[in-house]
Protein backbone atom coordinates (compact mmCIF):
# COMPACT_ATOMS: atom_id res chain seq x y z
CA UNK A 1 0.00 0.00 0.00
CA UNK A 2 1.47 3.33 -1.04
CA UNK A 3 1.73 5.96 1.66
CA UNK A 4 -0.60 8.49 -0.26
CA UNK A 5 -3.67 5.41 0.12
CA UNK A 6 -2.72 4.71 4.22
CA UNK A 7 -5.64 7.67 4.97
CA UNK A 8 -8.19 6.06 3.44
CA UNK A 9 -7.24 2.79 4.49
CA UNK A 10 -6.87 4.00 8.48
CA UNK A 11 -10.70 5.25 7.91
CA UNK A 12 -12.03 1.80 7.38
CA UNK A 13 -8.95 -0.62 9.25
CA UNK A 14 -10.39 -2.58 11.40
CA UNK A 15 -8.03 -5.27 13.72
CA UNK A 16 -5.35 -6.90 12.34
CA UNK A 17 -4.17 -9.72 13.83
CA UNK A 18 -0.98 -10.62 11.51
CA UNK A 19 1.86 -11.88 14.18
CA UNK A 20 3.61 -8.95 15.37
CA UNK A 21 7.34 -8.38 17.29
CA UNK A 22 8.23 -5.30 19.43
CA UNK A 23 10.32 -2.59 18.35
CA UNK A 24 11.85 0.06 20.51
CA UNK A 25 13.19 3.36 18.47
CA UNK A 26 14.13 6.80 19.12
CA UNK A 27 12.57 9.43 17.09
CA UNK A 28 12.63 13.15 16.65
CA UNK A 29 10.45 15.25 18.43
CA UNK A 30 8.27 17.00 15.84
CA UNK A 31 7.94 13.23 13.90
CA UNK A 32 6.36 12.32 18.06
CA UNK A 33 4.25 15.56 17.72
CA UNK A 34 3.35 14.40 13.95
CA UNK A 35 2.58 11.15 14.84
CA UNK A 36 0.58 12.05 17.67
CA UNK A 37 -1.39 14.40 15.73
CA UNK A 38 -2.36 11.57 13.40
CA UNK A 39 -3.56 9.64 16.06
CA UNK A 40 -5.84 12.53 17.33
CA UNK A 41 -7.02 12.74 13.37
CA UNK A 42 -7.86 9.23 13.59
CA UNK A 43 -8.66 8.60 17.32
CA UNK A 44 -10.16 4.30 16.44
CA UNK A 45 -6.23 3.82 15.79
CA UNK A 46 -3.54 3.41 18.19
CA UNK A 47 0.03 5.45 17.97
CA UNK A 48 1.51 2.00 17.52
CA UNK A 49 -0.53 0.88 14.24
CA UNK A 50 -0.56 4.51 12.30
CA UNK A 51 3.64 3.96 12.80
CA UNK A 52 3.51 0.00 12.18
CA UNK A 53 1.41 1.51 8.64
CA UNK A 54 3.89 4.23 7.92
CA UNK A 55 6.66 1.78 8.24
CA UNK A 56 5.51 -0.85 6.38
CA UNK A 57 4.35 1.36 3.51
CA UNK A 58 8.07 3.19 4.18
CA UNK A 59 9.87 -0.19 3.52
CA UNK A 60 7.74 -0.97 0.57
CA UNK A 61 8.43 1.88 -1.10
CA UNK A 62 12.24 1.31 -0.48
CA UNK A 63 11.52 -2.53 -1.95
CA UNK A 64 9.92 -1.04 -5.04
CA UNK A 65 12.78 1.90 -5.40
CA UNK A 66 15.84 -0.33 -6.22
CA UNK A 67 17.18 -0.24 -9.73
CA UNK A 68 16.65 -3.64 -11.61
CA UNK A 69 20.35 -4.43 -12.62
CA UNK A 70 20.75 -7.05 -15.64
CA UNK A 71 22.67 -9.55 -15.12
CA UNK A 72 24.65 -12.06 -17.92
CA UNK A 73 22.01 -14.99 -16.75
CA UNK A 74 18.53 -15.42 -19.16
CA UNK A 75 15.91 -16.83 -16.39
CA UNK A 76 13.39 -16.66 -18.96
CA UNK A 77 11.41 -14.63 -21.96
CA UNK A 78 8.44 -12.12 -21.55
CA UNK A 79 5.42 -12.85 -23.72
CA UNK A 80 6.84 -11.34 -26.70
CA UNK A 81 9.55 -14.00 -26.39
CA UNK A 82 12.40 -11.28 -25.21
CA UNK A 83 14.56 -12.33 -23.05
CA UNK A 84 14.64 -11.93 -19.13
CA UNK A 85 17.61 -11.81 -17.17
CA UNK A 86 18.37 -12.24 -13.58
CA UNK A 87 18.18 -8.86 -11.64
CA UNK A 88 21.80 -8.32 -9.60
CA UNK A 89 21.11 -5.12 -8.13
CA UNK A 90 19.32 -5.05 -4.26
CA UNK A 91 16.11 -7.11 -4.80
CA UNK A 92 17.48 -10.37 -5.19
CA UNK A 93 19.71 -9.94 -1.89
CA UNK A 94 17.54 -7.63 -0.02
CA UNK A 95 14.49 -10.71 -0.29
CA UNK A 96 17.11 -13.07 0.72
CA UNK A 97 18.35 -11.46 3.85
CA UNK A 98 14.28 -11.07 4.96
CA UNK A 99 13.95 -14.43 4.96
CA UNK A 100 16.69 -15.38 6.77
CA UNK A 101 15.76 -12.35 9.63
CA UNK A 102 12.12 -13.90 9.17
CA UNK A 103 13.32 -17.65 10.02
CA UNK A 104 15.08 -15.68 13.37
CA UNK A 105 12.35 -13.61 14.51
CA UNK A 106 10.08 -16.46 13.97
CA UNK A 107 12.14 -18.84 16.30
Amino acid sequence: MKIRQLVNHWQSMGDDSSPKTRLHIDIPIHDAARLAALADLFPALKAQEIIAALLHSALNDVEEAFPYVKGDTQVGEDEQGNPIYQDIGYTPRFLALVQQHLAKIEK
